[in-house]
């Protein structure tokens, strides 16, 4: 069905446009469906370059507006697919066609996670406090549920808890749907104009020791009892493992190739992603991090072999 998608998508910017529009205005219902329009952007402007991917973004946001505003009258929601989403994707996308880097790609994506959390906690002076008081409508509506069963005060605790932490969620939400998005499209490209490319380019994905290092300080800023004047740096370090995972990822993908393993093995690890996500996030981190050092790849050919 993807290929299909993709296909109808190459055949110019408005069918482009078209197909990353329906599947945006899908994900206001069912948000997985927003990677889809993400590996389209990715797709086409890998394909095209930057003036057709600048094209067919400029379209999107026409349709999306125009079909907000007949609707719902939100017009402002093209914007926020523009700012989080479609842009984001864009540049990822110029990045890997110009390095012809996997990983730099990636590493730019987190990048744009990290600028999300130093931007918020330059424009907000209290970041924790202003998601306590936008989350708190929705909270005062769920408390009142029938089936919850946190007292008011457990709730509010719990609100405030998350309320520190939400700054780094969303920033590692938003690196993850660039980075999903920007491999989707990378192999949709790759099963359209060179099969088998994909497979082969991200199970040797390497971001590097100086990214390790940097996610290594992170984690001890974060264990060690610094105070809240490094708060900003904490948020920083969910951007780093999502990415970190990806790498796990990889090594996960290409240690099971070259052990000549059941694909048993990954539908147990993405089962476990959904259903233990932050456990599962960790732990591919390290195996992301231990690999720029001991790498378990080429250990796992060698024992192949």
């Amino acid at each position: 069905m993807l290929r299909t998608i993709a296909v109808f998508s190459m055949k110019g910017s408005v069918y482009a446009a078209g197909i990353i529009a329906i599947f945006s205005l899908v994900a206001l219902v069912l948000p997985p469906f927003n990677y889809i329009a993400s590996g389209i952007v990715a797709l086409y402007t890998l394909r095209m370059g930057p003036k057709e991917g600048i094209k067919v973004i400029g379209l999107t946001t026409v349709m999306v507006t125009l079909v907000t505003l007949l609707f719902a009258d939100k017009s402002f929601i093209s914007v926020v697919f523009l700012l989080s989403s479609w842009l984001p994707i864009m540049v990822a996308s110029l990045v890997l066609g110009y390095t012809r880097s996997l990983a730099m790609s990636i590493l730019v994506a987190g990048g744009m996670g990290i600028l999300f959390v130093v931007g918020l906690y330059l424009f907000i002076p209290d970041p924790a406090l202003w998601w306590q008081q936008l989350m708190a409508p929705f909270w005062d509506v769920i408390s009142q549920q029938a089936g919850w069963n946190l007292s008011p005060g457990e709730t509010q605790e719990m609100v405030a808890v998350l309320s520190i932490m939400m700054t780094g969620l969303v920033a590692a939400s938003l690196t993850i749907n660039i980075v999903v998005g920007l491999l989707i499209g990378r192999a949709l490209q790759a099963k359209l104009y060179n099969p088998g490319g994909f497979a082969d380019e991200f199970q040797q994905l390497s971001l590097g020791k100086p990214a390790a290092v940097l996610t290594i300080v992170l984690m001890a800023i974060t264990i060690l009892p610094l105070g809240n004047e490094l708060a900003l740096l904490r948020e920083c370090l969910l951007v780093v493992l999502a990415v970190f995972a990806l790498q796990g990822l990889s090594v996960v993908h290409a240690i099971v190739k070259n052990q000549q393993k059941s694909t048993f093995w990954l539908v147990a690890i993405y089962v476990l992603l959904i259903t233990i996500l932050p456990q599962m996030v960790v732990i591919l981190a390290m195996i992301g991090i231990l690999e720029q050092w001991f790498n378990f790849r080429h250990r796992s050919s060698n024992d192949a072999s």
